[in-house]
């Protein structure tokens, strides 16, 4: 599917953010496939991401290959992050890093879900909140110290899946660190409340 425009990396209104967004995209393009092995790719993209958008720690391994991984980020030089899960055994510890340290809470505005055999891409603008105190360190970006922060960039993700169907891998590329203009402080009296249950926990 392609919605036929190029999305803008701005800041979302907090009155659209739905962490099931890919969910219900993916749903709605399912209902456009026939072929077994895309439905069952499709079908497992969509367990991943709506796992993922509840910060269910044991659905979201569930979801993944045992037999292996292979995840990198690349940005605008091109680099391969150092800490990208090459086994289920790191991609456990990845995981429930993000949800220990509240960073799964995210809307992607899709604008392009192509699925294939073994891969699936989703492009689009990924819309992320972060607490006040990882934005300096993780985009070199000075903010208030309090407070819940949107973090708005590009963002095309390669999912690779192994012969059973499930997740062995991510691919994504971006276009590089986002700037002052891509990150925007969410309003307190509208921060989400499956982001203060995050909060909370940690």
């Amino acid at each position: 599917m392609y919605i036929g425009k190029r999305l803008q990396a701005r800041p979302l209104p907090m009155a659209e953010f739905d962490p099931k967004s890919v969910v219900k995209i993916a749903r709605e393009h399912l209902r456009t496939i026939s072929e077994p092995r895309r439905r069952q790719i499709l079908e497992n993209l969509i367990e991943h991401a709506d796992a993922e958008s509840e910060g269910d720690y044991e659905r979201l391994m569930a979801s993944c290959s045992q037999k292996r991984q292979s995840y990198a980020n690349y940005g605008a030089e091109g680099a391969v992050a150092e800490w990208s899960p090459q086994s289920y055994e790191a991609l456990e510890q990845h995981y429930r890093a993000l949800i220990d340290m509240n960073l799964f809470v995210l809307h992607m505005e899709v604008e392009k879900l192509i699925v294939g055999t073994d891969a699936l891409m989703l492009d689009g603008i990924v819309h992320q909140l972060y607490p006040a105190g990882l934005i300096e360190p993780m985009f070199g970006v000075a903010v208030e110290p309090e407070g819940v922060y949107m973090v708005s960039c590009r963002t095309c993700i390669i999912f690779l899946f192994d012969e059973d169907g499930l997740g062995c891998g991510e691919e994504a590329y971006t276009e590089g660190k986002p700037g002052p203009e891509q990150i925007s402080r969410v309003p307190d009296d509208q921060v989400p409340a499956l982001f203060k249950r995050g909060q909370q926990a940690t």
